[in-house]
């Protein structure tokens, strides 16, 4: 059997030029978002009050995007999870990481934070749109071509293992599966929920491509997150 792989830094390592945007963890908020509450839905005893909740199911209506996927795109801006054995410098190197298309959508999240009129609090979705629809189009793309860069990878490294070594691997990719699922399951953020939903199946597309391996790497790739209409 092959010798183990060397030691690499933890799954879903991040390119130094992208900075603290693209390592994974519980995203910052906005500048200016975590000492201002306009614009929040308001709670009483844990509950939306019936007209506020109202005002934003409307606005998300009109606009075609909800206030969650909005704010949620430092979340979004993580890439998908390598294997363990596999390296951010296997991939292929023509792959956009986003950044132009994210530093839009965040002076303008960033902007209608700071000028948020108490009269218009869901201003941003309408103005922050067009970043947005921009940021999910890249995002997809790039994590589309991120998975088809794992799947050629890893159908490489797992052909040259033996045939318990192979047991193992598909072992642990359903291992992480399951974590992810269990972890999905026992959260109440629904933008983490998402975000684990979307590993789990990641390591599903992962495990049938090695399962069948004549299957096209670009088959299966279309899974991803909430888009905004357009």
């Amino acid at each position: 059997p092959p010798p183990p792989c060397p030691a690499r830094p933890p799954p879903n390592p991040a390119p130094r030029r992208a900075g603290r945007l693209l390592v994974e963890g519980p995203p910052a908020m906005a500048e200016g978002e975590q000492a201002s509450t306009k614009g929040q839905t308001t709670r009483v005893f844990g509950r939306q009050q019936e007209p506020e909740k109202s005002r934003l199911a409307s606005a998300e209506k009109r606009f075609g995007v909800t206030w969650q996927d909005l704010h949620a795109y430092k979340d979004r801006m993580l890439f998908p999870v390598l294997p363990t054995c596999m390296g951010v410098e296997e991939l292929p190197k023509d792959i956009s990481l986003c950044e132009t298309v994210f530093r839009g959508l965040d002076r303008c999240i960033v902007q209608g934070t700071l000028n948020e009129n108490p009269g218009q609090p869901y201003a941003r979705m309408q103005i922050c749109k067009p970043h947005w629809i921009r940021f999910a189009k890249c995002t997809k793309r790039r994590d589309e071509l991120i998975m088809r860069g794992i799947r050629k990878w890893e159908r490489e490294y797992y052909g040259s293992l033996d045939d318990s070594s192979r047991t193992e691997y598909l072992e642990d990719i359903d291992t992480k599966m399951r974590y992810y699922l269990y972890a999905a399951s026992h959260t109440n953020d629904n933008t983490k929920k998402g975000r684990l939903e979307l590993n789990a199946q990641h390591c599903a597309l992962r495990q049938a491509s090695l399962l069948n391996p004549r299957t096209s790497l670009d088959e299966g790739n279309g899974v991803e997150g909430p888009t905004a209409q357009v």
